[in-house]
């Protein structure tokens, strides 16, 4: 963590800023280890370079990761989403951290139609709300002034270690329905990816909203809910995948992704062959959209899909509302491919 950050942050138990930095562990100007401690008497423990501002339940689960004895004053939210956080954060640790190496280049195409990220994001201060293993922060980064990504899962390990180099980039383990930062104090905030698996996502939108300034962009990427057949099948095959433990879902997805790839191979092979216009129209949008992809990014996106906890499709006309009912102006909702709606809206 750089120092710079903590005039950003406030406590998520009172809403407080001023929260003092203790340092145990320090080099070249990150903290390694160390704690944030608010006036109210709530500390948050920095681990490896990441500040844990989460609430008790979830941080004591963080902690015991760690083999680290939990602190007193947390924040405490009910058992039941908290089962469902708990659940994510596993998932999605285990995920960025076996899978760091993530390398889909699909940046732009999270993001709505005629925005453009190398200058959107330019010279302003934003957050990332999901951040996974960081490479979209790395990339933000480049562009930003002061860009903070944030993650609930154990993923901001790999976060972290992605994007240290850069003085302007500051990683913070938080939940979105609770993040540590005052209302309206951002330029742009971004979130792909992620709504989808939240226990409650016009919930989570509206929290993300509250954090543009006036004027400022909100960016946020759902599934589409446009292919049932499909949907429902993986659905089904999601009740036993989400109950499996990660290393035995890991390497079915291995086997998955090994079966994908060699249909992506053989449509590479035709297009090498100059068959493509022949044999084109029949050939699913997503072989022709993996085949751009690595093998490792194949079976990672497999792994994705069959081990979140909650995973939820959605209209068009739902993101459009979300907008709408935030006060959000210039709302744009587009597709990419039959996957996803990229939203985009100014605040008010």
């Amino acid at each position: 963590m750089k120092p710079s950050c903590v005039e950003y942050l406030i406590c998520i138990g009172c809403g407080k800023g001023a929260l003092a930095l203790a340092v145990e562990q320090e080099e070249s100007g990150e903290v390694l280890e160390g704690a944030l401690t608010c006036s109210c008497g709530t500390s948050y423990p920095i681990i490896g370079g990441v500040p844990r501002m989460l609430s008790r339940k979830l941080l004591d689960e963080m902690l015991a990761e760690y083999g680290k004895a939990a602190p007193k004053g947390r924040l405490t939210d009910p058992d039941d989403v908290q089962a469902v956080q708990g659940a994510t954060m596993d998932a999605f640790g285990f995920e960025w951290r076996h899978y760091a190496d993530y390398d889909a280049h699909n940046y732009e195409n999270w993001m709505p139609e005629g925005f453009d990220p190398n200058t959107g994001f330019r010279g302003k201060l934003g957050l990332e709300v999901g951040c996974g293993a960081g490479r979209h922060a790395e990339r933000t980064a480049g562009s930003a002034r002061t860009h903070f990504a944030v993650d609930l899962s154990y993923a901001v390990d790999a976060a972290f270690q992605r994007t240290r180099h850069l003085p302007n980039c500051h990683v913070i383990q938080a939940d979105a329905f609770n993040l540590p930062f005052e209302n309206c104090r951002f330029d742009y905030v971004y979130c792909l990816g992620v709504l989808q698996h939240m226990h409650d996502p016009p919930e989570g939108f509206r929290h993300l909203a509250r954090q543009v300034r006036r004027d400022g962009i909100l960016l946020v990427n759902v599934y589409q809910a446009s292919r049932p057949f499909t949907t429902g099948l993986l659905e089904a095959l999601r009740k036993i995948t989400t109950r499996m433990p990660p290393r035995a879902l890991n390497a079915c997805c291995y086997l998955a992704g090994t079966m994908d790839y060699l249909i992506c191979a053989t449509w590479r092979g035709a297009e090498a062959l100059g068959l493509s216009r022949l044999i084109g129209p029949f050939v699913p949008g997503r072989v022709k959209e993996y085949a751009k992809h690595t093998y490792r990014t194949v079976v990672t996106d497999w792994y994705d899909r069959l081990a979140c906890p909650v995973k939820i499709h959605y209209q068009r006309e739902d993101l459009v509302g979300w907008y709408e009912q935030a006060g959000y102006k210039n709302i744009r909702v587009t597709p990419y491919w039959k996957a996803f709606w990229n939203g985009f809206g100014e605040k008010a």
